[in-house]
């Protein structure tokens, strides 16, 4: 009976999660803020803080960072940004040469003929290419911010944050005390290794992401290559998602320099080494160090997630993907492990089966 409770409960969750997806941005940030910031305020109150003061303290010094960091960022950002604009069409239209003669070449040497010339080519790229963007930007206005501005997500997720903050102790008890008693244990040291996982890995992926943001915008920014600054930026903030940040980092910058430096292999190479560089460190120091292997969350199944939740939610499905993904491994790992205690297979081909008797003081070993 409880399962079938628990299999109700959690499908009624998604459900309504599904539902009010172009509502739920702000109230997400929000939790996010505070599940992220409760150690902090757990300090401070083992310092003898109130809790709602040490809420409030540790809200207020978030979003005064983060508005901070972004006014003394944002002159830069949109100048360059303002760059990419203007400079992107002259970037494709470098490229017009090398493409010629790639045609040229396959259709003298290899008789293929793509029937189309170098404009019409780099046309179709830019088309497809800003049909592309204005997707992405419509499916994050419909995902998140349909009912929500900006400045309206601003205003409500500090005060989200703070109050779950504020009663976040509560709200953990009050969930305990629902358990039940009988696997009650099990499902409580279940939920422990979900919040172990959960923050493990976004936390160290966020120190990662950033140090990788870090690492690309000053390289390549010394390295010459214009806009570096962003291009940093959005490699450090696609890193996020693995596979996918390497290849959009190593994508964006070779055709940046391209553009940029003609086939000038020195440039080339500089803009590549820094790259190559940055993945090197990321994979031998960042990742190992301040993620861990036992996070046990494995790439492949976070990009899975990452794109499963875009695809059926928007927005928020992507910011919902990796807890969802954390909670599920823990799950899988645990059935996995309770179904190898209980089924053995023995050399001679035959299965044990392990069964505690009713004192639990020993276990029966039954061969079918």
């Amino acid at each position: 009976m409880n399962r079938w409770v628990l299999i109700i409960s959690v499908a009624v969750t998604a459900l309504f999660i599904y539902l009010t997806r172009g509502v739920l941005l702000p109230f997400l940030a929000g939790l996010a803020i505070a599940y992220f910031l409760d150690p902090v305020a757990d300090l401070l109150e083992e310092r003898k803080v109130p809790r709602g003061i040490a809420a409030a303290l540790v809200i207020t010094l978030f979003f005064l960072i983060i508005v901070g960091v972004i006014l003394a960022f944002w002159p830069i950002l949109q100048s360059q940004l303002a760059g990419v604009a203007t400079t992107l069409p002259q970037t494709l239209a470098n490229f017009r040469p090398w493409l010629n003669e790639l045609l040229v070449n396959l259709t003298e040497n290899y008789g293929v003929n793509l029937g189309s010339d170098v404009d019409s080519l780099l046309a179709t790229f830019s088309d497809g290419l800003m049909t592309q963007a204005k997707a992405a930007f419509s499916g994050a206005v419909r995902g998140g911010l349909a009912f929500f501005s900006l400045l309206s997500l601003l205003l409500i997720s500090p005060v989200v944050a703070f109050y779950l903050l504020r009663d976040w102790d509560l709200m953990v008890a009050k969930v305990d005390s629902w358990l039940p008693t009988q696997g009650g244990p099990v499902m409580r040291e279940q939920l422990k290794k979900i919040d172990e996982v959960l923050a493990g890995f976004v936390r160290g992926q966020l120190l990662v992401s950033t140090s990788m943001g870090v690492m690309y915008g000053i390289g390549w920014s010394l390295a010459g290559l214009d806009f570096g600054l962003v291009l940093g930026l959005l490699a450090g903030v696609m890193s996020f998602v693995p596979f996918v940040g390497a290849l959009f980092a190593a994508i964006v910058a070779v055709a940046m320099a391209f553009g940029q430096f003609g086939f000038d292999p020195v440039q080339i190479a500089l803009v590549a080494a820094v790259f190559f560089v940055v993945q090197t460190v990321e994979s031998a120091f960042l990742t190992p160090r301040l993620v861990g292997e036992r996070v046990g969350l494995h790439p492949v199944w976070v990009l899975f997630a990452v794109f499963a939740g875009g695809e059926v939610m928007g927005f928020v499905g992507v910011l919902i993907a990796v807890p969802a993904a954390a909670a599920i491994a823990v799950l899988v790992r645990y059935w996995i492990d309770r179904y190898l205690e209980h089924y053995q297979v023995n050399a001679d081909g035959t299965v044990a089966v392990t069964e505690p008797d009713e004192t639990d003081e020993t276990s029966v070993q039954k061969e079918e």
